[in-house]
């Protein structure tokens, strides 16, 4: 089974982590264990002009393994990679591992023609910067704003933001549990715009609770960088590690837990969780794992109903899409079957017109990961399979869409760079 956000940051090194922020491993997601709608299979990974590489990653000085999604401005795409960038942070960094870096921004037009924007520093050489950016940059007045996973002044992770020409800036350092404090640690969700604040969660972080790393926080930050926890997790039935960002309906915030809720053993199944701005939480839904799906992510609203995909769980232990309404009534519409569909769906799911699109990690014709498209009645197609050589594999972000193409990223592949799994790529698939 591949693990989202896993392969990569397993081969950090101690150095690596404490140049970069120490602390917590930022990336390591729970277990996912292997354990409705019909599907549709596209011959052979689509038709051949479904399909198109816009750029493979290079590894250091370039950017490499990028689970960012990617987001337009002005015609251009921006996105984050992981690890890469010329700053290694590691002063023991060897000539195997310089691949992993401490991430980057990035630029890549329709052509394909790709610019690093700006190289994340860590704390190396004493700096006070970020490290280790995993999801999507948000697009606020012409300015994007993002999360690094960790490093920054505490070495819990930072929210920062930079003009496209990369002009960056940390608006906040979370302090985690430092001084006794509550704070979170590890941001790795995208934020969500509300009202001049920016929402976003932390995987750990919120207290002493959860083994002692804390449970996770849903908090905001403003645009000047104040921010104020919202809510913090507390385990066990209320849910834990929010990996996911948040979605904004009838102005409550609703969200998913990776784990937490009932089942699946002593880590729970993950929740559905709805929290308000003043910290009123209520809880949606707990997973029980099996046939129901297990480990949610993000959510997205379409006309006033919720619709999300579970990383595990499902009739055929592939992942399920699922719709579930503010009242908590959860519906499964379809259930990934693994190869030749897709497994493991991880990333946040777009909407166009009456159909969603979204990416998985591993199934396909060949194992690798899909692009797929599904309707709100459970009519799935696999529009792209990816194939694990230069077309790239493990598509972890979601997609975007511009001007009928979908674009995106995947994690590995392109190459044969970064320890012999390629650094990633950058592609797009017809609508």
């Amino acid at each position: 089974m591949k693990h989202r956000r896993g392969f990569i940051i397993l081969l950090l090194s101690s150095a690596l982590l404490t140049a970069c922020g120490g602390g917590l491993n930022p990336a390591t997601r729970g277990n996912v264990p292997m354990t409705a709608g019909s599907h549709a299979y596209a011959s052979n990974g689509g038709p051949s002009n479904s399909y198109a590489l816009l750029y493979s990653f290079k590894g250091t000085p370039d950017g490499a393994s990028p689970y960012s999604g990617l987001v337009a401005v002005n015609g251009t795409l921006y996105g984050t990679t992981l690890n890469g960038s010329k700053n290694y942070c590691s002063t023991s960094c060897g000539s195997n591992n310089c691949y992993l870096g401490c991430g980057a921004i990035f630029s890549v037009d329709a052509a394909g023609n790709e610019k690093v924007v700006y190289n994340f520093q860590g704390n190396f050489n004493s700096g006070r910067d970020g490290s280790w950016p995993f999801d999507t940059l948000t697009l606020v007045n012409g300015q994007l704003y993002g999360t690094t996973s960790s490093a920054g002044q505490f070495a819990h992770g930072t929210v920062f933001t930079t003009d496209t020409s990369g002009n960056e800036r940390v608006l906040y350092d979370f302090m985690g549990n430092t001084g006794g404090g509550k704070d979170g640690e590890a941001p790795e969700a995208s934020l969500t715009p509300y009202v001049g604040r920016l929402v976003g969660t932390t995987v750990y972080g919120g207290g002493s609770g959860c083994g002692g790393a804390g449970c996770g926080i849903v908090y905001y930050v403003t645009t000047i960088g104040k921010e104020v926890v919202i809510y913090r997790f507390k385990g066990g039935s209320d849910g834990m590690r929010p990996y996911a960002g948040v979605t904004v309906l009838n102005k409550n915030f609703y969200g998913a837990t990776l784990e937490g809720g009932t089942g699946c053993g002593t880590t729970g199944c993950g929740t559905i969780y709805e929290v308000n701005i003043n910290g009123k939480e209520r809880m949606l839904h707990r997973f029980a794992g099996g046939s129901e799906g297990a480990y949610p992510n993000g959510l997205i609203a379409v006309n006033g109903v919720l619709y999300g995909t579970t990383e595990g769980g499902g009739t055929k232990n592939s992942g399920t899409f699922f719709s579930i309404t503010p009242s908590g009534t959860l519906t499964t519409l379809y259930n990934f079957k693994d190869i030749p569909d897709g497994n493991l769906p991880g990333a946040n799911l777009i909407y166009s017109k009456g159909t969603f699109y979204g990416t998985t990690v591993g199934g396909g014709t060949a194992g690798d990961g899909t692009v797929f498209s599904v309707t709100k009645s459970g009519l799935e197609t696999v529009l792209y399979s990816f194939k694990g050589g230069s077309d790239g594999k493990d598509a972890q972000g979601p997609l975007h869409l511009l001007k009928g193409w979908l674009y995106g990223t995947t994690t590995q592949g392109g190459g044969t760079g970064c320890g012999g799994n390629g650094c990633g790529t950058t592609f797009k698939v017809k609508q």
